[in-house]
């Protein structure tokens, strides 16, 4: 008995090293670019989107709704904007570009839905909470961005100056930056996604909302956390800080705060990578709740382990390389592709195996920061040697362990 249980301890020791192993091998992962036109576009992406336009069509979002909150509309716009991202970089007389002209129309026919619409109450100002109208007015405004002017559509034109005209009267009622996402529930994140479509559309047609952006930035300014970082929940009747910032959330924050005012972004960025950026067995990661700091997650931060946040790594690895950390953001991107189980199935890619689509349509999202060759991130060093060396010391124990049970 004595012998067969040290056999079977030393077969687990050797699976053990064949798993450290792959997992090592599966940090050198890079994504395929192929020709599409003049372009040459991220293939997994393509894969990817594939696999999300299956699920979607076929009724993921009505699924997520009973899991999240606002899960419906969330994986609903991170669908569409992955499209947005992808056009962006495509040649417009391709078919693949008139795909992702069909998949953000249906993106926003969607979001127009009785089902996107049922979680949120009409009676809020602007009209639903600015969760559901920030996002939905942000995949508006980056649909129409995709596009020349010449051939934007003149009532989706018309629409994104109503809904942008809607959010910055109710803003000006009130003192506070954050307007109310739900009753009584007020997450700046969500105003920033607002607040990111009105930066858009006065940039598509200056003029109109400069004035108000300004002076929006100046009173978030004035309500900082103690990290001098845009909060993760606010009081409803002045705007101050209830919840610090947290990695989730702070996230998103610097994606969409990218399109309002770069350079003020950047300060935050680097306020957020000193506080949120960690590692672990050599490979990076980001942070639900800042150093020195520990607790445990909840249905915005997914799974937080060591500290680490589910999440908040997917979208730190879009912040990553939109603020151009290379390294950071590959070391983050080969980690997810690593731990996420990344795999490709014929023409469809998926993560966790299929299982969950909120967070594929995340780490689509999130993978779309290298949507062509032009934006492929690249370093000149081995940023995996910590872990490479770790991994070799614990090959080495659990090798020359398994050795001994197995031999006895």
């Amino acid at each position: 008995m004595a012998k067969l249980f040290r056999r079977f301890l030393g077969a687990g020791l050797a699976l053990f090293v064949l798993l450290v192993l792959y997992l090592n091998f599966r940090l050198y992962h890079h994504p395929e670019f192929v020709r599409h036109g003049n372009s040459d576009l991220n293939s997994d992406l393509i894969l990817h989107l594939n696999y999300l336009e299956g699920t979607l069509h076929a009724g993921a979002g009505i699924e997520m709704q009973e899991q999240y909150p606002e899960g419906f509309v969330f994986l609903t716009a991170l669908y569409g904007l992955t499209w947005a991202e992808l056009a962006k970089s495509i040649g417009p007389d391709t078919d693949l570009f008139r795909r992702a002209q069909l998949e953000m129309d249906w993106t926003l026919e969607e979001l127009q839905s009785e089902t996107a619409l049922q979680p949120f109450q009409k009676n809020l100002q602007p009209a639903y909470g600015i969760f559901y109208r920030g996002w939905t007015n942000y995949v508006l405004a980056r649909r129409l961005q995709s596009l020349p002017a010449s051939e934007r559509d003149v009532s989706l034109v018309r629409r994104l100056r109503n809904n942008c005209r809607e959010i910055t009267r109710a803003l000006k009622r009130q003192d506070s930056p954050f307007l109310e996402s739900y009753p009584q529930r007020y997450w700046p994140a969500d105003m920033v996604v607002a607040m990111a479509s009105v930066a858009i559309y006065d940039r598509l047609y200056p003029g109109e909302f400069q004035e108000v952006i300004d002076d929006w930035l100046i009173k978030v300014e004035a309500r900082t956390d103690r990290l001098g970082l845009i909060p993760h929940s606010v009081s409803r009747e002045t705007g101050q800080v209830l919840e610090h910032s947290r990695g989730s959330s702070q996230g998103l924050i610097l994606n969409f705060l990218l399109d309002i005012d770069p350079v003020y972004t950047r300060e935050k960025f680097e306020i957020y990578k000193e506080y949120f950026l960690d590692y672990r067995l050599g490979l990076p990661g980001i942070r639900e709740y800042p150093k020195g700091i520990t607790a445990w997650g909840d249905v915005d931060s997914g799974p937080v382990i060591w500290g680490i946040g589910g999440a908040a790594s997917i979208v730190g690895r879009r912040v990553m390389g939109l603020y151009g950390e290379a390294e950071t953001a590959i070391g983050l991107r080969n980690s997810i592709e690593t731990f996420g189980l990344g795999h490709t199935s014929g023409n469809h890619k998926y993560y966790l195996l299929g299982t969950h689509p909120m967070a594929n349509g995340f780490i689509a999202w999130s993978n779309s920061v290298e949507a062509d060759a032009s934006e492929r991130l690249n370093v000149h060093r081995n940023w995996r040697w910590h872990t490479h060396l770790l991994s070799f010391l614990l090959v080495f124990v659990a090798g020359w362990l398994s050795f001994r049970l197995i031999a006895k």
